[in-house]
């Protein structure tokens, strides 16, 4: 009996792997493949790792099962039903491949969780003060040739929009953070008294970016030898931050996603620090005081943090404002602190978002901007020729020109729709948001498959990993109508090879490729959560909480499918996400 479990498990997980692949029920690889997976059952079903599980293990590893199975029968459904087209067929092929994933990720999400939790990365790490300094001249050290080649810094259409508004070309906008804007407005006047040329502000805002930056790299190690965590981690930390290519890369790129995620990163190394001071403390008494120093690099980072993730990004505010339940009951012994800190973080972003942005009329973004989701649902369902009712296509026509829906619709950005809708039916738009919500509800109950098709195409980059995003390959400065040009100090067709090289080399290196996948890397911090919560740290979970909220967000009205940019916060706090588990109170 227990043979024939060990065949059965790896038979459906054959199938699901070759269903998903698109490998061939000829090909002699699927043999290999099967006496691996009979191998590794084996090893999985045997008493060392069945005599270990706790409770915890089974139930986490059947939550990451489905999730990770539903996320890849999402997005390879197509794949894995080739031409089929007999709906019985279909379901009976689909349900088999689904039990095959989920034993798949639920057997290695036991094995992960079980040998993750004997690891041991804490101890023998080296607290000397210099490290953070070292860390920070580093990062500027390895970051500059890349200034030296965008200079003044990297402006997109976005850059050159929040310029224009800076400059007073434009009218201020919240559609990109006005507070970003007045950081670019402010170098840019510096730059401009110091030698009348708006380049040399440009380049002084993308150096105090880059400053920036690197604090709250240091910070992060900082965060880590107060953790006591082992030194080669921390060595790794370092160079993850100093040469891995995006990171380089975006930090001469002027993006308010940039600061963005720093403030994100340095408000999850400031949680971590909270769990040091004593988060599973049995009483609050048991909670050391906070010292005079740790008001400054604790409670403040903390709050500025929290305040700028919320200013800078609308999705920011949602991640923080849904993480703040969690950090105060996790946190409740110490809510003569904590409930101060969160309410004075509140005031701040809230004082800001609205009487003082109404006291300087700033627009705020419209309705259809957090419509990309519907829209583009819409828009597919227009484009692929659906039948509409009378009163459908009458509602829909006074939103948008019908007749262009099919030409501009892209099924990976969302911008093109919201055009068509800005420039005829914003306004009818903003008055009858019901009867919109209840006509896209009524075509989606007709058309299920053309609205999951929609979602998939302009959501599947943020929550599977093997969808293709090129970070950091905008170069220079876009045309533009401001006389700003790109003026590179180092240049030549050297140059461009290396940037090319290093930028393609995640598509040839196994393994290295993913740590520039979004999905994976929503992936390994729904396994670290997971971990952090079998090993009783609920404060751990905390650290990677946030860039879960984060990315779900993206998943309910991300503007552009597999935008590394809007994820990057999630990648620049890898290092506390993966030795969150592993770092205990004092």
């Amino acid at each position: 009996m227990y043979y024939l479990k060990i065949f059965i498990e790896s038979f459906l997980s054959l199938f699901a792997i070759m269903r998903v692949t698109g490998m061939s029920t000829r090909n002699p690889c699927s043999i290999i493949l099967f006496l691996v997976l009979m191998y590794v059952y084996a090893k999985l079903h045997s008493d060392h790792v069945e005599g270990r599980i706790i409770p915890g293990d089974l139930t986490y590893a059947a939550l990451l099962g489905v999730l990770f199975s539903i996320f890849t029968i999402s997005a390879q459904y197509q794949t894995i039903l080739g031409d089929m087209t007999n709906f019985l067929f279909c379901a009976v092929v689909l349900l088999f491949t689904g039990i095959g994933l989920v034993l798949i990720y639920s057997r290695l999400s036991i094995w992960f969780l079980q040998a993750a939790s004997g690891l041991r990365l804490t101890g023998s790490g080296y607290s000397y003060a210099w490290i953070p300094f070292l860390t920070v001249l580093v990062c500027l050290l390895c970051w500059l040739p890349y200034f030296l080649y965008e200079y003044p810094g990297v402006m997109t259409p976005d850059s050159i929009n929040q310029y224009a508004q800076a400059t007073g070309a434009y009218a201020l906008s919240n559609h990109h953070s006005v507070v970003h804007t007045a950081l670019i407005g402010a170098c840019c006047n510096i730059g401009v008294s110091l030698t009348g040329d708006p380049h040399t502000g440009l380049a002084l805002y993308t150096a105090a970016q880059m400053v920036f930056m690197a604090f709250a790299a240091a910070y992060v190690v900082r965060t880590l030898q107060k953790a006591n965590v082992i030194m080669p981690a921390i060595v790794l930390t370092i160079c993850f931050y100093a040469l891995i290519p995006y990171n380089g890369a975006y930090a001469v790129t002027i993006w308010k996603d940039i600061p963005f995620a720093g403030c994100m990163t340095v408000f999850a190394a400031a949680l971590m620090r909270f769990l040091l001071r004593g988060s599973l403390a049995a009483s609050a008494d048991a909670v050391p005081k906070l010292k005079i120093s740790e008001y400054f690099t604790l409670l403040l980072p903390y709050v500025l943090s929290a305040v700028l993730l919320c200013l800078l990004r609308g999705n920011g505010w949602y991640a923080f404002a849904a993480s703040m339940p969690f950090i105060l009951f996790v946190y409740r012994k110490w809510l003569k602190v904590m409930l101060p800190v969160h309410l004075a973080i509140l005031v701040l972003v809230l004082f800001v978002k609205y009487p003082v942005m109404k006291v300087y009329e700033i627009q705020q973004a419209d309705f259809v901007e957090a419509l990309s989701i519907p829209v583009q649902q819409l828009a597919r369902t227009i484009a692929g020729g659906a039948k509409l009712t009378d009163s459908e296509t009458a509602f829909l026509g006074q939103l948008m020109d019908l007749e262009q829906v099919s030409s501009v619709y892209q099924p990976d950005v969302s911008d093109n729709i919201k055009n068509l809708i800005r420039q005829k039916g914003s306004d009818y738009l903003e008055s009858h948001k019901g009867a919109f919500f209840k006509i896209w509800l009524s075509i989606g109950t007709r058309y299920p498959k053309t609205y999951f098709d929609a979602y998939v195409a302009q959501t599947n980059g943020y929550w599977y990993p093997d969808v293709h995003c090129e970070p950091g390959l905008a170069d220079g400065i876009y045309l533009n109508e401001f006389d700003l040009t790109w003026q590179p100090v180092v240049k030549g067709p050297a140059i461009v090879k290396i940037k090319e090289l290093l930028f393609k080399l995640p598509e040839m290196v196994p393994l290295y490729g993913l740590m520039w996948s979004m999905g994976f890397i929503l992936w390994v911090t729904l396994m670290f959560t997971a971990l952090c919560l079998r090993m009783d740290s609920p404060a751990g979970a905390l650290v990677c909480l946030p860039f879960i909220l984060l990315i779900a967000t993206l998943c309910i009205a991300a503007p552009v499918a597999a935008e590394f940019r809007y994820a990057y916060a999630a990648f620049y706090a890898l290092p506390l996400i993966l030795l969150s588990p592993f770092v205990r109170d004092c």
